[in-house]
């Protein structure tokens, strides 16, 4: 049980994963706050250097260290589909929370449920299941990871279950204006110069059901953006009445194509992407490649999902 593991150890290391989102830290987060009460030492890790500006309202970020500690002996991952996610080859007990259905099971103990819409639904059961009572910090934490994985509760799926937690988090404390601002009114001049300008390069493809994106390293020059700035086209590009999928194929600035990919439910977004080693979820799932060239890698995609619509 993850509790004996957790009793037993000396030293914690949290691990969100590489360029973080809400969820990854959030569920890191949360722990961390209830980790704190064992006086156990801890170390909050993410091998990213920077954190995303507008994710450090997030409770404890400003404990991320990007250097694994040697002595630890206990590692406990969050949102980490697979190995390659946690950014450090690490070979000690492990704990793996997560909710990818692409999960290769890579833990000591694996915590993992497909249904969840989220890494922090799963923390939060877990929580539960232990009677580990949850503080204004952490509810703040899990509600954050909660909101930015099911759209703001736009998503389709959201259940009586996902708003009866959310529900009960702000009973506990999470600050929903907090988690609106920091998720989606923090927008920078430069990530709206990237999505203006990604708009405007868009190509449609397979009669219009694929919104196809590319983005190279002089855009982002040319906007000041990030890679993370990014995706958010993706989600604007699949509400579209004619797109059914939506691809963003992106250099990344030390090599390799980074590979996006959203769909509405007409294809299994997660399986593509695991012909690239990578994963996710079936409406959202990402990969990085870095033996083949771009225009390779966008006439194979196109070609996977010609096959499944």
């Amino acid at each position: 049980m993850p509790l004996s593991l957790i009793e037993e150890a000396n030293h914690i290391v949290l691990i969100a994963h590489q360029d973080p989102d809400a969820d990854s830290l959030g569920s890191a987060s949360a722990f961390y706050s209830y980790l704190l009460r064992t006086q156990k030492k801890i170390t909050f890790y993410c091998s990213s250097p920077n954190i995303a500006a507008h994710l450090t309202f997030i409770p404890w970020t400003q404990k991320i260290s990007n250097r694994f500690p040697l002595d630890a002996d206990l590692a406990i991952s969050f949102d980490c589909g697979s190995f390659g996610r946690l950014g450090v080859d690490y070979n000690g007990e492990l704990i793996n929370f997560d909710h990818h259905i692409s999960n290769d099971q890579y833990g000591t103990l694996n915590c993992i449920d497909t249904s969840a819409m989220s890494t922090t639904q799963v923390v939060y059961e877990w929580f539960r299941s232990q009677d580990i009572k949850i503080n204004a910090k952490m509810a703040n934490a899990l509600y954050a990871g909660l909101m930015d994985d099911t759209k703001c509760f736009r998503d389709p799926r959201c259940a009586l279950n996902i708003f009866s937690m959310a529900h009960r988090l702000l009973e506990l404390g999470a600050d929903h204006e907090q988690c609106v601002n920091g998720l989606y009114n923090s927008k920078t001049l430069a990530s709206l110069r990237l999505q203006g300008e990604m708009l405007k390069r868009m190509k449609l493809v397979l009669d219009g059901q694929l919104a196809l994106f590319e983005v190279d390293q002089e855009l982002l020059a040319l906007t000041g953006a990030s890679l993370g700035d990014c995706k958010t086209v993706l989600d604007e590009a699949i509400t579209l009445k004619i797109v059914n999928v939506a691809l963003l194929l992106a250099v990344r600035k030390r090599g390799g194509i980074s590979l996006s990919l959203r769909s509405d439910g007409a294809i299994n977004a997660s399986e593509i992407m695991q012909r690239y080693q990578g994963g996710g979820h079936h409406d959202r799932a990402g990969a990085k490649v870095t033996d083949k060239p771009l225009e390779q890698i966008r006439e194979e995609i196109i070609s996977y999902i010609k096959e499944e619509m």
